[in-house]
């Protein structure tokens, strides 16, 4: 007497599942860290453009933009940057910080820099990752500076 087997039995439908939800997680996490990874990635980019922009500013007019809140892009230097470029991304926000004194000199541990700031801890972790925290870029908290002009007009 045989007897033929037509179909999968419950323990090999279980295997295959939990095999796959397996695989799954591991993609979705590779993802998450690639999405990270990409943000930051923009960010660096963005931080580029500033710089670029602030020296082009500086060449053309010999000061340095006013200081400015938080995802505001300091006046004068909208036109150096590209078109349709903002302080203030879904992910995180540039703030423009200007720290010459009004007679000029300089100050304590920067004169001009761009801080970058984001409640998501990853991307924070993983602009750490792909810049350091030596000079000219400085990690405090949840935030990342990039230091354009030091206190000797340098960096």
């Amino acid at each position: 007497m045989s007897r033929r087997r037509r179909g999968f039995t419950f323990i090999e439908l279980l295997v295959v599942v939990i095999v796959l939800s397996i695989l799954s997680t591991l993609a979705l996490l590779k993802w998450i860290d690639l999405k990270h990874r990409a943000l930051s990635a923009s960010a660096t980019a963005d931080l580029q453009a500033v710089r670029l922009a602030a020296y082009s500013v500086w060449y053309e007019h010999g000061a340095w933009p006013a200081e400015v809140g938080a995802g505001t892009i300091p006046v004068g230097l909208g036109p150096y940057l590209p078109t349709g470029f903002t302080f203030s991304r879904p992910d995180y926000t540039l703030d423009w910080d200007n720290f010459v004194p009004a007679n000029g000199g300089s100050s304590g541990a920067m004169q001009l820099g761009v801080v970058v700031s984001s409640t998501n801890v990853r991307l924070m972790q993983a602009l750490q990752n792909n810049l350091g925290n030596k000079a000219p870029f400085l990690v405090v908290g949840g935030s990342l500076t990039f230091v354009i002009v030091g206190p000797d007009g340098r960096i």
